[in-house]
């Protein structure tokens, strides 16, 4: 398992680098990406654009390399403007013969150059321990809160904003629109608007 320095140094050379040789990924030691060819490394990156570029959220963008056994996924979990910027918060999974793997998870923005790079954003500046509070008030607003009533908490300098803004229920289906606002201690701020609706036992996040 890759630690957070080398996931960040994967995903930077993966996003941005051109890397002519495979050997340019020999710094990763056994990570399963070192151990990619240069046509292997290229397709993946390749998988990597069409999933920033064009997936709905959601959606996954499979890759297979056709020399190897190495397989792989990436997953588009959400998308967000960051300050304005376009972000989006995406799954990576690369898996060998022997099912060695490289995942995590990344946030990365849209350059003005149309360059997607690995980024530090407000959403990624939140705890496990802060998504676990989110999630609670995120569950009490979307089933007590009325459309435009907003939730608002605060902790250790970070802070969020939760609005229902619209919802939409008939006799097949309860969805409701929301408004998500994070804010981190330095001002950054990260935003986006989502559908969840609800089945037999709890809120789910729709596709575009």
């Amino acid at each position: 398992m890759l630690n957070h320095t080398a996931r960040g140094l994967l995903l930077t050379a993966l996003l941005i680098s051109p890397l002519s040789q495979a050997a340019n990924l020999q710094f990763m030691g056994r990570s399963v990406a070192s151990e990619m060819t240069s046509a292997e490394v290229t397709e993946f990156k390749q998988s990597i654009a069409q999933a920033l570029n064009e997936a709905p959220d959601l959606r996954t963008i499979n890759w297979q390399s056709q020399t190897s056994a190495r397989y792989g996924r990436v997953k588009i979990k959400y998308s967000y403007k960051n300050n304005g910027q376009e972000c989006r918060k995406a799954i990576f999974d690369l898996r060998n013969e022997e099912q060695r793997r490289d995942f995590f998870h990344f946030d990365a923005c849209k350059q003005s150059n149309g360059k997607w790079v690995v980024s530090e954003t407000a959403a990624t500046e939140f705890s496990k321990d802060d998504w676990n509070q989110l999630k609670a008030i995120f569950v009490d607003t979307i089933e007590n809160n009325r459309d435009g009533e907003t939730a608002e908490w605060a902790r250790g300098g970070n802070s969020a904003s939760i609005t229902p803004r619209t919802t939409l229920k008939n006799e097949h289906n309860h969805c409701r629109v929301m408004d998500i606002t994070l804010q981190d201690k330095a001002g950054d701020t990260s935003a986006g608007v989502y559908t969840f609706c609800k089945d037999e036992y709890q809120w789910r996040r729709q596709a575009p």
